[in-house]
């Protein structure tokens, strides 16, 4: 049997982690198992990735909260931080939950692991898609957004919110469906 931990880049696994996972039953982890668990996990996270896209209209709802430049620069900083990194935690937390199979490369699952993942995947991308229909319509009639702007709606943070739900929906799908992991 080979040392060596093959890395997969594609999916950003390594074999050692995801057999891990897979095969060790880590009790320290024991409480993300439960459905219920999970599905709390995944409403976690669909809330952080509505705050951080949220940052992008910050400008608004600063003038709408009527906050002084000073306030205005502590309440985003503090906020912004706090909202990213629960939202990198929720999603750490729910590849554990689901023991990264969403993760996971073909050759390190078995059939029935393979279908659930390709059946999440299916989904997540039907959600995806209404996800982004819903910001088209959004962009249309909501306030305006623009680019890398340092003043007025930066669009900037509805694309990282995209880019964290690509990442976090195909387990979020299977942590929201499978009765047991």
């Amino acid at each position: 049997m080979s040392k060596r931990n093959k890395i997969y880049w594609f999916e950003g696994v390594t074999e050692k982690g995801v057999k891990a996972l897979l095969n060790e039953e880590n009790s320290k982890f024991r409480w993300l198992r439960p459905q219920r668990n999970r599905r709390v996990l995944v409403i976690l996270m669909a809330i952080g990735l509505v705050l951080t896209s949220m940052g992008s209209y910050w400008p608004t709802l600063k003038t709408n909260l009527n906050l002084s430049a000073e306030v205005g620069i502590i309440v985003y900083s503090v906020t912004a931080i706090f909202v990213i990194f629960a939202t990198l935690g929720c999603y750490s937390f729910l590849r554990i939950a689901v023991r990264s199979i969403a993760d996971a490369p073909d050759e390190l699952l078995d059939e029935r692991q393979i279908a659930v993942r390709n059946t999440s995947f299916r989904y997540a991308y039907f959600i995806l898609g209404y996800i982004l229909m819903g910001l088209m319509v959004m962009m249309l009639f909501g306030p305006e957004l623009q680019m890398f702007q340092p003043e007025g709606n930066d669009g900037s943070y509805v694309f990282i919110s995209i880019f964290f739900a690509c990442a976090a929906l195909p387990s979020m799908v299977m942590a929201w469906r499978e009765r047991d992991i």
